[in-house]
């Protein structure tokens, strides 16, 4: 088909772009920072870009109309991204954003984070891996693992752009730990872009003063209530997981493929 063509020589085409930035290494601002954010955000627009091809050539259903019990799974997710800004250190004036004329940029950036690796975990791995496995309880833990699995574990590449061995590791876990909410979130809402706007979220607010700012954030307070807050919503998004059975996620099926029972899954 045509349209499997082109979108076979988009994907191509974006990757080549991709690549070529990163190889080229194009002059944006004089300003390190500014520099550095606005070659991110072009590599992510490319990357995302290649996804959407990806997508569109697999013809997987993630952008479904949101389902019945949708807010049960994102609203708890929510407040774990929203807890990821120090909002009692800001309050306090213990930190502080510095580079404020910047912020806009960094929100897109991370913005397109969230776009670039929800379409290619939770938008093509999760339901390829989900066809491999079965459509099955057991098939969906099994997935919502092992794709969460690989999430974490593709950050060990910042060992070699220098990144210590215990901020890294650590980094593993809690992207283990997103990535596992942001599957039941798709597996619950149908709908990537919820996936998408969590994972933005929760980078612009934990890399907000890392980035732009400083100052001291991680006090007290502030690391019961991001336990408490963890473990709580772990443990709901477990129960969520658990209760997802085959029926409730025939709309990931390719448009046009049978279902288990015959009948197509328009």
């Amino acid at each position: 088909m045509a349209r499997d063509w082109i979108c076979r020589g988009g994907a191509l085409a974006a990757a080549a772009a991709f690549v070529a930035v990163w190889l080229a290494d194009p002059v944006f601002s004089p300003d390190l920072l500014m520099q550095t954010l606005w070659k991110s955000l072009l590599s992510r627009i490319l990357g995302s870009l290649v996804f959407v091809f990806v997508l569109v050539y697999l013809r997987y259903r993630v952008w479904q109309r949101p389902r019945r019990g949708t807010l049960w799974a994102v609203l708890p997710a929510l407040a774990v991204v929203v807890n990821n800004l120090p909002i009692l250190a800001l309050a306090t004036g213990s930190a502080r954003v510095e580079r404020t004329d910047l912020i806009w940029l960094f929100a897109l950036d991370a913005l397109f984070i969230g776009v670039f690796e929800e379409m290619a975990f939770r938008g093509v791995l999760f339901p390829v891996l989900l066809e491999r496995y079965g459509e099955t309880r057991r098939g969906i833990v099994c997935t919502t693992v092992l794709s969460s699995a690989v999430f974490g574990l593709i950050h060990l590449v910042n060992l070699a752009e220098g990144a210590g061995l215990g901020p890294t590791v650590l980094q593993v876990g809690y992207s283990f730990l997103i990535g596992g909410m942001c599957a039941i979130v798709l597996l619950r809402s149908g709908n990537l872009l919820f996936c998408i706007l969590l994972h933005g979220i929760y980078d612009f607010c934990g890399g907000l003063l890392p980035t732009l700012g400083g100052g001291s954030w991680w006090d007290t307070p502030t690391v019961i209530v991001t336990v408490v807050l963890a473990v709580a919503v772990t443990a709901w998004m477990l129960i969520l997981l658990f209760r997802t059975g085959p029926d409730e996620i025939r709309w990931m099926k390719p448009k046009g493929e049978k279902n288990n029972d015959g009948y197509d899954s328009d």
